[in-house]
């Protein structure tokens, strides 16, 4: 009679009910993986540091280097043309605050991939006078950083990082 009892008045956990249980919780589990794989493949920002322990040390050195760079008041205008064979021309003129030319010791300037740093490029600087630098590189089409350092000693004097999108 208490099995009868049992039967009656309730729930009664089967097979197929402990079957579907689980069935139902590994199913929530998959799905939310899925949906937390994608938003992290989605929102991946593309940043890439080879040492970022290293790069966190010298981290007061590029704040001391952009207080300098910012008292300076050097202007830098770019123009950048992308070809349909991939070259890309790259034309630069560094001025002070009053427009004067500036000639750096060194000036280096490069495509920056924001998500693969094996498709980086470097262009090969030519001065064309005073302040004045063009140059080329290959790169394909997209978004890019363009970093520019311009050096009058061994310290870098200017860098300015900015996103550029190629056609």
């Amino acid at each position: 009679m208490a099995q009868n009892e049992a039967s009656a008045g309730g729930f009664r956990l089967t097979g197929k009910k402990v079957l579907a249980i689980l069935v139902g919780f590994f199913s929530v589990i998959i799905a939310v993986n899925m949906v937390m794989a994608y938003v992290a493949v989605t929102t991946f920002s593309g940043m890439q540091t080879q040492r970022p322990y290293e790069a966190g040390l010298k981290f007061n050195h590029a704040i001391s280097q952009a207080r300098v760079q910012q008292e300076q008041h050097w202007k830098v205008d770019t123009h950048i043309e992308r070809a349909k064979d991939g070259q890309v021309t790259l034309s630069m003129a560094v001025a002070d605050q009053q427009g004067a030319a500036i000639v750096a010791r060194s000036v280096s300037v490069q495509l920056v991939s924001p998500v693969d740093s094996r498709n980086d490029a470097a262009f090969a600087l030519v001065a064309e006078g005073p302040g004045r630098y063009r140059g080329v590189a290959q790169a394909a089409a997209g978004q890019w950083d363009l970093v520019i350092e311009a050096k009058r000693t061994d310290d870098a004097v200017f860098r300015s990082v900015s996103r550029v999108s190629l056609p």
